[in-house]
């Protein structure tokens, strides 16, 4: 393929280069990263990959000098999961981890004077750039001579960007004193993946959280009548955070469209670093709760039926409440004083037929109502609601349903037409039930 078609089909020359890496191809991709470096004075993220490419070639002093000021480039542009990949390249490098990620921390942790009304530089237009013709006559040490040059020469060129340039105030990261937030970069372990590789399956159990430093991720839902993208995620981008706050199995598959990499944070070792240091457990609870809201707000089918602008008020009102699996949130033959709207998580909704048979009705998830039959109509709940995983729940009480629904009158024609149609849902199923089970007796 040449750099014109790879161009044709929106794939990048540097793209190109880190999947020939991930292929097992490393002299074609420095070649072209190389090639890339000697014709740009501020393509840093190549100038990244030629000295990940040096450093597999055991030229660990190069690349360790190289990673040393990406740190501060990437730092520079507001990058901060591209800075702690040259920090890790650093540490694999000879081992200046550790001061590079106090460097970070220093500079987008909470208090830091850089932060401000910046946001992050985007990197600059890929150029339709082909190997030139001195690297394609290379090959084995003198092609590695010639990419470490061309890097000393990147490395000699004035950078663009000022160093006191303004640095974006990033989600989670900025609400962590410097010291704290420098801990929870140490615990994320850095992950490369190709085009097509799953990052995350649908239906598997949550136990990481991720953040993308470079390429291109397809959040996908799968269904029997096909697969449906959800959303795109590009660099910088927080995800599979749920996971720190629920054991339920994911919503949504994340699949690579470029070579990509990220960083992944186990829980078990964010667990633990919250042990020792409870500010990392209130900032990431807080964020996940924050996530959570933004994703009712813009997903949640009852919420769709109030202004936007008055959506979050209304949220406002509602209590956080945690499930175990197995929890009643509500029970068959009581009236529910309570609205519950899932944020994250999983209920099933249960009846029992005329032979004394448990039916489950229904599996409900982020974004669903429990709770509004009895609330709306009225009259004793016509199945059990039991979370089938740890569950996250906004709680809504009686009183407050009651200020909300005259506040917002859309509300309650939503909750109503609901509230009617899973009861008569109900009804049939369980009638089905019976009948069903009637059936295989007869015969």
């Amino acid at each position: 393929m040449t750099d014109s078609t790879a161009a044709d089909r929106g794939v990048s020359p540097l793209d190109r280069a880190h999947g020939m890496r991930l292929a097992g191809k490393p002299e074609d991709a420095l070649r072209l990263a190389g090639s890339i470096v000697a014709a740009s004075t501020d393509d840093v993220g190549a100038a990244y990959l030629v000295a990940r490419l040096l450093l597999d070639q055991n030229r660990a002093q190069p690349a360790g000098q190289a990673a040393e000021q990406l740190v501060e480039r990437f730092c520079r542009r507001g990058d901060l999961a591209c800075a702690c990949l040259a920090a890790h390249l650093g540490f694999e490098a000879g081992g200046f981890a550790e001061n590079a990620l106090k460097t970070i921390a220093d500079l987008f942790g909470k208090g830091s004077a850089r932060v401000g009304d910046g946001s992050p530089r985007p990197p600059p237009l890929p150029a339709n750039v082909q190997v030139a013709p001195f690297f394609a006559k290379l090959s084995g040490p003198a092609l590695a001579d010639a990419a470490e040059k061309a890097l000393a020469r990147f490395f000699e060129t004035k950078d663009s960007v000022p160093n006191n340039a303004a640095l974006p105030r990033l989600p989670l990261f900025g609400e962590l004193e410097p010291a704290v937030l420098a801990k929870l970069l140490g615990a994320f372990e850095l992950r490369e993946v190709k085009p097509g590789d799953y990052v995350v399956r649908q239906g598997d159990e949550g136990r990481e959280a991720f953040l993308l430093a470079r390429g291109l991720l397809n959040v996908v839902r799968e269904a029997v009548a096909g697969a449906t993208v959800l959303a795109v995620l590009g660099p910088g981008s927080v995800f599979g955070e749920m996971a720190l706050v629920s054991e339920a199995p994911r919503a949504a598959s994340v699949v690579a469209v470029e070579p990509s990499q990220l960083f992944v944070a186990q829980r078990k070792h964010l667990e633990a670093l919250a042990q020792k240091d409870p500010t990392i457990g209130r900032e990431l609870g807080r964020f996940c709760h924050g996530r959570m809201v933004s994703n009712l707000l813009r997903h949640s089918a009852i919420l769709s039926a109030i202004e936007p602008s008055k959506r979050q008020e209304l949220v406002s009102q509602f209590a956080v409440q945690t499930f175990k699996p197995g929890a009643l949130l509500v029970r068959q033959g009581e009236e529910s004083g309570c609205l519950f709207l899932i944020a994250s998580g999983g209920v099933d909704v249960r009846s029992t037929d005329a032979e004394g048979e448990t039916v489950v009705l229904a599996q409900l998830g982020p974004g669903d109502v429990v709770g509004e039959i009895s609330l709306v109509l009225r009259r004793p709940a016509t199945a059990d609601v039991v979370a089938s995983h740890t569950t996250v729940a906004l709680e809504l009480t009686h009183e407050k349903f009651q200020a909300a629904i005259h506040q917002h009158p859309t509300l309650l024609r939503e909750l109503y037409d609901l509230a009617t149609r899973r009861e008569e849902e109900t009804r049939s199923v369980v009638a089905q039930e019976a009948l069903d089970v009637s059936d295989v007796v007869l015969l």
